[in-house]
């Protein structure tokens, strides 16, 4: 896997990503109570105001969206309505849970992603397979913690295919899920955007990283067996700056200057001991 690079994003395709959300979210009906953001675009919203002088986040170029999944006797045409809907806004399936758009030359991804028992963490769940629905979800671990953990922000864009300004309200993973499922992705996957992502929300979140373990502490899932185990392996992978973690976020940011490097390594090791600590200290 190709590593990463802040330089390898910009806002144009950020923008397009928002679009792309507004418009899905205006179209799927009852929907959009089962939807959550989480991935690249959502640390401008777990963050929300960024503090004085803060760089703001280098953006993305998909739309990770998690759903909550379906109870058993739900019905099939919910999912058939929400393929239909991405097609309707001229989305092609690349695969089952990745569907794609290309918006005035830049290409919108969004995956959808879920977590189940019914298929092994990293291959695709099609809930309603057989009934006329292809539509699936990445199994993710992590995934469903958002569905109890999350914040409601109000997004506005312009709808796509010159369909008007539009508002809509998305529901996005807060603070200590975001980190579990970042956290996840970092050991599952090593790219550096992910230990970025992480850091980045942490650095910014409201008075800084003791806030956000605050925040976190509070958390209905604050003592989930699986939130547990995510702020161990967190603790772990950036326990000092010579740690895999603080590397990662360094190389994403780097731009050549040795002494800058080094200075990132410290302040993501620095950051997640200021997190953890409120976690800790109310374990």
């Amino acid at each position: 896997m190709s590593k990463r690079h802040h330089s390898d994003y910009d806002e144009v395709t950020t923008t397009r990503c928002e679009r792309a959300l507004v418009t899905l979210l205006g179209d799927i009906g009852p929907w959009d109570q089962r939807v959550y953001l989480v991935g690249g675009l959502a640390p401008r919203y777990v963050v929300g105001s960024l503090p004085e002088g803060a760089r703001p986040h280098v953006g993305t170029t998909d739309v990770d969206l998690v759903i909550g999944l379906a109870m058993e006797d739900d019905s099939p045409e919910a999912y058939r309505t929400l393929e239909n809907n991405l097609k309707k806004a001229d989305f092609k399936a690349a695969q089952s849970f990745q569907w794609k758009r290309t918006v005035e030359g830049v290409t919108v991804t969004v995956e959808f992603l879920c977590e189940t028992d019914k298929v092994d963490p990293g291959r695709i769940y099609k809930p309603k397979e057989g009934t006329g629905s292809g539509l699936g979800a990445l199994n993710v671990r992590g995934a469903q913690l958002v569905t109890r953990d999350y914040i409601e922000c109000m997004i506005e864009a312009d709808r796509f295919d010159d369909g008007g300004h539009s508002q809509v309200t998305v529901r996005v993973a807060d603070i200590l899920a975001y980190v579990v499922l970042k956290i996840l992705a970092f050991q599952d996957r090593h790219e550096n955007k992910d230990a970025y992502d992480l850091i980045y929300c942490l650095l910014n979140y409201g008075d800084g990283p003791g806030d956000a373990g605050r925040h976190a502490a509070d958390s209905a899932i604050a003592g989930h067996e699986q939130v547990r185990n995510a702020l161990a392996l967190l603790a772990e992978r950036f326990e000092s700056a010579d740690h895999d973690g603080p590397h990662a976020y360094s190389a994403f940011l780097d731009d050549g200057d040795t002494e800058d490097v080094a200075r990132l390594r410290q302040e993501a090791a620095a950051v997640v001991r200021q997190f953890l600590a409120p976690l800790n200290a109310a374990a």
